[in-house]
């Protein structure tokens, strides 16, 4: 994806982006021999502005946050398969302010629950509330913890204890979570070879990237590659 503002966002399976009437942007493909998929769904500011003023009033939420950051979120397939379908079926009726209004709170139901979900304890400090959010991003977890401590913005000492009391995990775990997170979805949508996948990561042992995907996943990568359909590579 060519910049956003100056930024370039890299978008996965999944991606999803609030984007503003001023922001400036475009889109590109990674590899032009892959196809690229995208949804779009465009209306008035106007229209924001109602719902805003209707239902978050007291809140600086979504498209209303200046930093992207704040404006994108990694879609879950139950999620992007059930917006796919209210699009098809809000491109095939009549378009009008009430359909697309009636999409727009069902998309900000979904981005508000997804938040919650990140965030499901009330004392989860926002900063931390931000670095899971931001490691599950690629590039960002495969600079692995270090990478995971700078976002943070806290020391060492200080993410390993309120990851430890508030999530009963380490960020160790976090990012391996994140980077296989990633690579599952590398498999069952690319055609780049296992160990590629891997150092994509920022797995530079083949060994320990299989042991840990297959305690998580409960089957190898091969195996997952091939029961999602995709069999030619190793």
């Amino acid at each position: 994806m060519p910049p956003l503002n100056g930024e370039r966002r890299l978008m996965e399976v999944g991606y999803f982006a609030l984007i503003r009437a001023d922001d400036s942007h475009g889109f590109s493909a990674w590899d032009t021999n892959e196809q690229v998929g995208l949804i779009n769904f465009a209306f008035p500011s106007s229209l924001w502005e109602r719902i805003r003023d209707q239902f978050f009033a007291d809140n600086v939420c979504f498209f209303d946050h200046p930093s992207i950051e704040k404006r994108e979120y990694q879609l879950s397939s139950d999620d992007r398969e059930r917006l796919r379908q209210m699009g098809n079926d809000l491109a095939a009726g009549h378009w009008n302010t009430t359909n697309a209004a009636a999409y727009l709170l069902v998309v900000l139901a979904l981005l508000d629950n997804r938040d919650r979900e990140t965030s499901p304890y009330p004392a989860m400090p926002e900063w931390l509330t931000h670095a899971l959010r931001r490691i599950e991003t690629w590039p960002n977890f495969v600079g692995g913890v270090s990478e995971f401590i700078r976002i943070a913005g806290r020391s060492h000492e200080h993410v390993s204890r309120d990851c430890r009391r508030l999530l009963d995990t380490t960020p160790r775990e976090i990012v391996n979570r994140a980077r296989l997170k990633w690579a599952s979805m590398q498999l069952e949508t690319s055609q780049k070879e296992i160990l590629e996948i891997a150092h994509e990561c920022g797995f530079e042992n083949l060994g320990h990237f299989y042991k840990l995907f297959k305690a998580h996943y409960k089957s190898t990568p091969r195996q997952y590659r091939i029961r999602n359909g995709i069999s030619q590579f190793s």
